[in-house]
Formats: structure tokens, C-alpha cells, sequence
């Protein structure tokens, strides 16, 4: 009986054995790597996170890369419906435009870029996961430039309506983008497949991504997503005085124009036409007057506007080595074109005035649409009033060059 127990015994602890040798080790189980958003994702950055230690991961739509030469090799930009950020990437940039693709965030760090938040470097070979190559084109956000000027929708694909380009040319470099109200900065680099292309003409919608280098700005995809062919804001609707200065001869007293007239309240001087590289306006200075006081009123021709609806007058003007001169806009219903501007009764109208410039010269700067419509059903007339000094062996000058040019009064 006792040598069938040890028999039993000792084949129980032969198949323990063998099982035991022949039993594969188990694999350890496979990493947790949550899905966060992409919202989530700046949100660490705002935390104080530089670096990301932990496994998570981000999926999105690719909306932008250096396929059409807009952005460098090493950027794309990623967005999924919480966000969008840019992404740096290390080694090869295969990113296609449109592709869905998950990325495993674990080791990436955050940088500011001069004011662009990006994040990498990411190793497509080591960190991503193509999802889908030809995925759903994700719809742009629709926003206005008020709300990219603020700083919202960093790094997404938006879409802004009602938007023309500000003066005509190619894309390539900086252009202004405008509503008629706020303006903002579109750049395209000029190794971009379109950037020899001509800048739409009309009012429309504009489509690109939302980004910054120091200033707010818009990056092109492609010059085919835009449409704007629509007629322009900021036309006028009725013209009823326009002045260039054009065929003002340099030097030459403004009352050499046709309805415009120059009268020196004080210091003898006068508003006269300049040139310099071809471009034309008229001025006025105290400098080298020798005058205690120097005040030179510019008035234009009448203006009807007995069938106005809602009229305005615009100009630019620049200033040059300015030590205090001032420039100031009137309009008036009451004078009759005499010779003595000053006796008659002028309302003061603001304006958007050029930065101080007190060694050389300001760009032109352009005054906005100054309101006339109190004085529609009138006939007026707009009047720039240059006041300055000039007293010989004193240093309390006040001699600052004003210059003005492209006048317009018209209807909006």
C-alpha cells in the first residue's frame, strides 16, 4: 500500500516538473495611453507642464504641412474639434494634408515660438499612427478678426467672411487683410507654390490657419480656398470730391488748384505742392519762417451734399521732425469763400493722426472715415489749419512739416 502512495506521489511531482519546464513566460501586460484632447493638451502648458511624462495620446486631422512650401519642413499643424496646435517634427515630415492620425504625446515638450505654442519634436516613425490617409476634410472654424486679434483659435483652421486684401499685388510676403473695421496680417512665404499668384480683388471669405509670429496672423493652405469676388466694402456709394494732388506742381501754391484755396491767417505762409520719388501731396511748414506765429488754412472747393445720406470725408497725412506744430480738421456750412477763413463758424472733427515722428519723416497714415452727416442737406466745405511757430533766436520752435494727401468726401 505505501510503495502505490510514493508510486502516486512521485508521478504528481514528475508532471509538476515537466509542466513547470515547458510553461512559457507571460508577456507583461500592455501600457494604459489615454486619449486626451488637444484643448487638454495646451492645458498642460498652461499648468506649468514643459514636457509631457506621461502616456496619452492626441488624434486629429492634419490641416497643414510644408506640401505647397507655405510653412518650413519641420511644421504641420494638427486640430481636432477642441483645438489646433502646431506641431514641430524631427527627421522626415510625412504628414499629409487631411490625414487622420493619432500621436503618442509621452516625451514632447512645449515651446513658445514667439507666440505660437508649439509642440514636439515628434518622430512620425516612433510617435504616430496614420488612421486615415484620405480622411474627412475637417470644416473650418468661422470666426471674425476681432475674435484672431485677441488671441482665440490659435493654430485652427478657420474661415472669416465679409474680408477683401488691402491694396492689390501677389501673396507673397505680408498683406493686410480687412473687414473694413479691424485688419490683420496674412503671410506667405515665397517658396509657397502660389506665391507669385495675383491677391483676389473682391470681398469674400478667406479661409486659412489662425497663427502668430510676434503678430496676430493667417497662413494660406492653398490660394484656391479662397472666394472673394464680391464687391468691395468701404466703396463709396456717391463721390462728391476727390483730390490726389497729382498735377500740383512741386512748389507750387495749392491755389494753383482748381477750388482749392491757401490763406495765411498768420506768418504769411501756405499750403504747396512736394514730390519725392514720383509720388505727389501738399504741405505745410513754419520752418524757417522767422514767424512768432504761423497758422495756414487749406480750404477744398464747396461740397454739395444736399443729397447725402451718410457722408464722410477721409485723407492720409504725415508728419516730419515733429516738434509740436499741430494739424487740425474743420468743416463748415456757414462759410461763403472768403478770404478770411477764421471769421466764419467751423465745427472741429477728429481724426486718426500719424505717429509723432521727430527725427525724419511718419509713413502716411489714413484718418478713417470722419462723420459729415450733420451737415448733409448742406453745402460745406473741410479746411486744414496747420498752427506753428518759428520766433528767430528762440528755441521754441514749433516748425513740424504736415503733409496731406488722397482727400475724399463721399457717401458710404
Amino acid at each position: 500500500m505505501k510503495c502505490k502512495i510514493y508510486f502516486q506521489l512521485w508521478c504528481w511531482l514528475l508532471i509538476s516538473v515537466f509542466v513547470s519546464c515547458n510553461r512559457e513566460p507571460l508577456p507583461p501586460p500592455e501600457p494604459v495611453v489615454n486619449r486626451i484632447s488637444i484643448a487638454g493638451l495646451r492645458t498642460l502648458f498652461e499648468k506649468g507642464i514643459n514636457q509631457v511624462d506621461t502616456n496619452v495620446y492626441i488624434r486629429g486631422a492634419i490641416t497643414l504641412t510644408p506640401e505647397l512650401g507655405n510653412v518650413p519642413a519641420f511644421i504641420a499643424y494638427l486640430q481636432d474639434s477642441t483645438a489646433g496646435i502646431c506641431l514641430t517634427v524631427s527627421g522626415e515630415n510625412t504628414f499629409a494634408m487631411n490625414s487622420e492620425v493619432k500621436i503618442l504625446c509621452r516625451g514632447g515638450s512645449f515651446t513658445n515660438f514667439n507666440g505660437l505654442l508649439q509642440f514636439g519634436d515628434i518622430s512620425i516613425a516612433d510617435q504616430t499612427e496614420l488612421v486615415k490617409l484620405n480622411g474627412t476634410a475637417i470644416s473650418p472654424v468661422e470666426v471674425n478678426l476681432g475674435e484672431l486679434l485677441q488671441g482665440n483659435h490659435q493654430a485652427e483652421y478657420v474661415l472669416i467672411k465679409g474680408v477683401q486684401f488691402k491694396d492689390p499685388g501677389t501673396f507673397s510676403g505680408t498683406k493686410i487683410l480687412t473687414d473694413c473695421s479691424s485688419q490683420m496680417e496674412v503671410y506667405t512665404r515665397s517658396d509657397a507654390t502660389f506665391a507669385t499668384v495675383s491677391l483676389p480683388t473682391g470681398n469674400g471669405t478667406f479661409k486659412g490657419i489662425a497663427s502668430v509670429y510676434g503678430n496676430k496672423q493667417l497662413l494660406l493652405r492653398d490660394a484656391g480656398d479662397l472666394d472673394m469676388k464680391g464687391n468691395r466694402c468701404g466703396q463709396a456709394s456717391s463721390i462728391y470730391l476727390t483730390q490726389d494732388f497729382n498735377t500740383l506742381v512741386k512748389y507750387a501754391d495749392v491755389n494753383t488748384l482748381q477750388g482749392w484755396k491757401s490763406f495765411a491767417e498768420a506768418g504769411g505762409k501756405s499750403w504747396y505742392g512736394n514730390e519725392v520719388s514720383s509720388k505727389k501731396w501738399v504741405q505745410a511748414t513754419a520752418y524757417n519762417s522767422g514767424q512768432a506765429s504761423v497758422i495756414i488754412w487749406m480750404v477744398s472747393p464747396v461740397i454739395d451734399l444736399t443729397r447725402a445720406e451718410k457722408p464722410f470725408v477721409s485723407f492720409e497725412s504725415a508728419d516730419g521732425y515733429d516738434n509740436g506744430a499741430t494739424l487740425e480738421l474743420f468743416v463748415s456750412s456757414d462759410y461763403a469763400g472768403a478770404a478770411t477763413p477764421w471769421t466764419s463758424n467751423w465745427t472741429k472733427l477728429t481724426f486718426t493722426m500719424p505717429a509723432s515722428t521727430s527725427s525724419g519723416y511718419s509713413p502716411f497714415a489714413a484718418s478713417g472715415q470722419v462723420d459729415l452727416s450733420p451737415f448733409k442737406g448742406n453745402q460745406v466745405y473741410v479746411a486744414w489749419v496747420y498752427r506753428g511757430t518759428d520766433p528767430a533766436g528762440t528755441a521754441s520752435d514749433k516748425t513740424t512739416t504736415w503733409e496731406i494727401d488722397n482727400v475724399l468726401v463721399a457717401d458710404k
